[in-house]
């Protein structure tokens, strides 16, 4: 800390910031100042006289009082440091002029009445002066410009005088007042500066506060976008939804009835041509039937109505049979295939495992052009981990995220839609999140990709799996079909005819119910959609209220609407999504007429 002061600052005020709040600080103590600078003017008056005989002092008192009281007046006109139009450089030079005039006064004090013969004279003016002069650090003391210029003005004078009195008590008394003056020069001056400090840490915590302020109001202002944003977004993201779900149901209608009529022609006595052109218009369907699939996976992952039936289960045979699906696919596009083989065996959903596996196999398929595509299973630990290779194009790191986002697509941007839909690992992230599992990615561009599936590891037991296949006989099933659509009525009435069984329909639910004043059905088929904002669900409802029995059912939709799919979930029916491939139809109602077979049988058996 430097301990001699820079004389030039007697002169210089602080900038205007700095100097303004030093004012305010002069100005708290300004009018007590005034006032008890008179006072002790007149005591000091009273003292002389009453020592000295000396009534002339008065005019001196009187002299002092009349600057003093103009102080006050000058004090009065001048704006407060807090207003808007205060000047603080004005303010301070007229301050400056005040004390310098006020020291002046008492200096002329020493000059006029210091008496070098009586002791008693040297002693009252010297203590009255050193006591103001000292008094006066605690009122000017946070500007060191007017401190000075209030000491120069009172001690300077006494000094002289005290030295021009000759005498070695007086030159003695006046060395002492040099000293005096150099000791309260360095004091004002670190005085001074240490009340700079401690305004300028005020007005550091006020930036402080103002930018803890701002820095709130605009994280306040970001916080009321980003919500904004987000209702912008869920509101687009239920349009969106409304609107897959709308054009999903209107396209599944005749497609369904499509695959219906193929299903049917591809029984009928065929020649090769018409057989070959008829293979080409069900490969067509069954691409736009695909496409639909992933709409409606994507729809139940976004509905929550996904609900994983864990159990011991093999991974070979799922392999297997995603290899004997998707490796002519692979070679077509002069790719390998290579399946190593397992005995390990997964804790889980199968069916969930499976449709997780097979879109990561078919994105790793239409996103590589040269090399293969491996699947193979390793055991971690208590875990079995699924891992699907490909020498593909590879993921940048930075779109390791957002490759698991719905309709986020690499290397596709003219939509090609053999490539999909950018749906395959948005599903893929939904379904293992239901089953609480976990996808993990790693890639390098150029190079490919390897997906792992993490599940937990079973040395259960496992059962055997019966495949489902097309077979076994309808002959003698009678169906009730409800479906408001004319094209898929007639289409599914005409399949279920050509597998021998009795069927009658209905457009609506009275008209179902109409029926059954003829006609007792074994099984009802029912639309979810009907006409008049009727569902499938009630029809069941109503025609097993009618027949007194808890009739088979199964229902069949083409709607993708969350809230629609948990309605038709939570009715406990066999939920079949539209389009039906013929099989698939089918296969279910073989299991509602063998349902049927074992009924009439348990009947049978308890009439014997």
């Amino acid at each position: 800390m430097r301990l001699l002061p820079p004389l030039s600052r007697a002169l210089r005020f602080d900038p205007p910031r700095l100097l303004a709040a030093q004012m305010e600080l002069v100005d708290r103590n300004l009018t007590t100042a005034l006032l008890s600078s008179g006072g002790v003017a007149c005591i000091t008056a009273l003292a002389y006289q009453a020592t000295l005989g000396d009534r002339r002092i008065w005019w001196w008192a009187l002299t002092t009082i009349l600057l003093l009281m103009g102080a006050l007046l000058w004090r009065a006109a001048q704006p407060s440091p807090s207003s808007a139009n205060f000047n603080p450089l004005r303010h301070a030079q007229g301050l400056r002029v005040i004390w310098a005039l006020n020291g002046s006064a008492w200096g002329a004090l020493a000059l006029l009445f210091l008496r070098p013969g009586e002791p008693d004279s040297t002693n009252l003016i010297a203590v009255m002066i050193a006591g103001m002069s000292s008094a006066g650090l605690a009122v000017f003391g946070p500007s060191w410009p007017i401190a000075m210029s209030y000491w120069v003005t009172c001690i300077v004078p006494c000094i002289i005088a005290l030295m021009r009195a000759q005498g070695t008590v007086n030159v003695a008394l006046g060395l002492g007042g040099i000293a005096y003056l150099g000791a309260m020069t360095v004091y004002s001056y670190h005085a001074a500066r240490m009340a700079a400090r401690s305004i300028d840490l005020r007005f550091e915590n006020e930036d402080l506060v103002n930018r803890l302020r701002d820095q709130t109001q605009r994280a306040l202002e970001a916080r009321q976008l980003v919500e904004q944003a987000l209702i912008e977004a869920e509101d687009a993201n239920r349009a969106k939804t409304v609107f897959l779900a709308s054009a999903s149901h209107d396209l599944r209608q005749p497609l369904h009835a499509a695959g219906l009529y193929l299903g049917a022609l591809s029984r009928a006595g065929l020649s090769d041509r018409q057989a070959h052109l008829a293979r080409q218009v069900m490969v067509a369907n069954e691409a736009a039937n695909e496409m639909l699939n992933t709409l409606l996976d994507f729809s139940k992952v976004d509905a929550g109505v996904i609900k994983p039936q864990s159990r011991s289960f093999a991974l070979q045979p799922m392999c297997h049979k995603l290899e004997r699906e998707l490796a002519p696919l692979a070679e077509s596009k002069g790719l390998a295939f290579r399946l190593r083989d397992t005995r390990l065996v997964a804790q889980g959903d199968p069916a969930l495992v499976e449709m997780i596996v097979r879109n990561l196999l078919v994105n790793a398929v239409r996103y590589t052009e040269r090399g293969a595509v491996l699947i193979g299973c390793r055991r971690r630990g208590k875990r079995v981990v699924i891992e699907v290779w490909d020498t593909g194009i590879g993921i940048p790191e930075e779109q390791h995220r957002q490759v698991f986002r719905e309709f986020h697509q690499l290397g596709n941007p003219e939509r090609d839609r053999r490539k999909g839909l950018g749906l395959g690992l948005a599903i893929v992230d939904g379904l293992a999140r239901a089953m609480g599992v976990e996808v993990s990615l790693a890639s390098r561009p150029g190079r490919g990709s390897v997906f792992r599936l993490a599940l937990p590891l079973s040395d259960e037991a496992i059962l055997h799996e019966q495949r489902v296949a097309m077979q076994g006989d309808l002959r003698g099933l009678n169906v009730l079909l409800v479906e408001d659509d004319e094209g898929v009525l007639s289409a599914m009435s005409d399949l279920l005819l050509t597998w021998g069984c009795g069927c009658e329909t209905a457009t609506d639910v009275d008209q179902a119910l109409a029926r059954l004043d003829a006609f007792t059905p074994d099984v009802v088929l029912a639309d979810y959609r009907l006409r008049d904002h009727r569902t499938g669900l009630e029809a069941v409802a109503r025609i097993r209220e009618r027949l007194g029995a808890d009739l088979p059912a199964l229902i069949i939709t083409g709607d993708t609407a969350a809230q629609r799919l948990r309605e038709a979930h939570a009715s406990g029916l066999m939920l079949l999504h539209k389009p039906v491939p013929a099989d698939r139809l089918h296969a279910a109602l073989l299991s509602q007429w063998r349902l049927v077979q074992g009924v009439r049988g348990g009947l049978a058996s308890a009439a014997g």
